[in-house]
């Protein structure tokens, strides 16, 4: 049975267990890069919450063994877990959306790469920076069961708020570099398990040049190396100009311009990476970047 088979089976089923209240629909959702993921929208007239089940990996699970029945039941289980705990997400968060007093705490920025979401960006604004995109998002959060999501900001949101754009990114990069934090080490250090470091906390001296910057929790942390002010925080620090090489969405590396021997090997040691180790949603971008001290910024180098 190929996925196609299996998506229309399993709604099939799940519609054979729902009661009169429950609509159930097969969706499909762009994610990151022009990922296709397909899931059920499960919808009841009690609830105000609608989760959407992805089925890739039960899918697999299908694969493995598995029956129909009993992957099924599998995500009912999920169903109910998932609409418990959103509803009770939703309480606070919806509410605190409402005014930008209230939502301008709980903002952060992302990045990704532009061409390749264009579809994703059609309702979003965003701030551009060479072939890279930033958006903002709601982070939501619940204290008490650390239930945690996102809900990107569109048009209509910055419109409902009353304010500018420009306000809005300028917040959220704020919170993203005070509570995200800038976080680094080298390559050796991380490939030895060791945690990534407060910048600008000394280092040991990297063998190969390569050093790791991402945010404190590292989700989403490739975005601190392009927010305003970071660049020249790195040049300081290292007392050189550097490459940048984006290794995913969550993190960068960097090495001094005076560790590289060869350039040619940077652009390829990051495409051969994106095309044969990452995950497509996970890719940032196959250039590397060069920070250009004399003018503060980065841009695409050449290589």
């Amino acid at each position: 049975m190929d996925y196609r088979e299996f998506r229309q089976e399993i709604l099939h089923l799940m519609r054979e267990q729902a009661d009169d209240n429950m609509k159930i629909s097969l969706v499909d959702k762009q994610k990151l890069n022009g990922q296709l993921w397909w899931g059920l929208l499960m919808e009841r007239e009690d609830c105000a919450c609608s989760p959407v089940i992805y089925l890739e990996n039960v899918y697999e699970d299908f694969h493995q063994g598995e029956s129909m029945e009993e992957i099924a039941k599998k995500l009912w289980l999920i169903y109910k877990e998932e609409a418990k705990e959103v509803t009770g997400v939703l309480k606070g968060n919806v509410s605190d959306m409402e005014s930008f007093e209230k939502a301008s705490e709980k903002l952060f920025v992302r990045i990704f790469h532009r061409e390749q979401n264009q579809e994703l960006l059609e309702q979003a604004p965003f701030v551009s920076i060479l072939d890279l995109a930033m958006t903002v998002y709601y982070l939501v959060e619940q204290a008490d069961t650390g239930v945690r999501g996102t809900i990107m900001i569109q048009k209509e949101h910055v419109q409902s708020w009353g304010v500018t754009w420009e306000a809005v990114f300028r917040k959220a990069a704020a919170n993203s570099l005070e509570q995200g934090g800038i976080c680094w080490n080298t390559v050796e250090e991380v490939l030895d398990h060791r945690p990534l470091l407060p910048f600008p906390q000394p280092l040991s001296r990297s063998g190969s040049g390569l050093h790791v910057l991402s945010s404190r929790t590292g989700v989403w942390g490739a975005v601190v190396a392009f927010l305003p002010g970071t660049g020249r925080k790195l040049y300081e620090a290292l007392g050189e100009e550097f490459y940048l090489l984006p290794s995913s969405i969550h993190e960068v590396l960097f090495v001094p311009v005076s560790r590289v021997t060869c350039r040619e090997l940077l652009g390829r040691t990051v495409r051969d990476v994106n095309r044969y180790e990452m995950p497509r949603e996970e890719i940032l971008s196959d250039n590397v970047y060069f920070y250009r001290s004399d003018e503060d910024r980065l841009e695409i180098a050449e290589i």
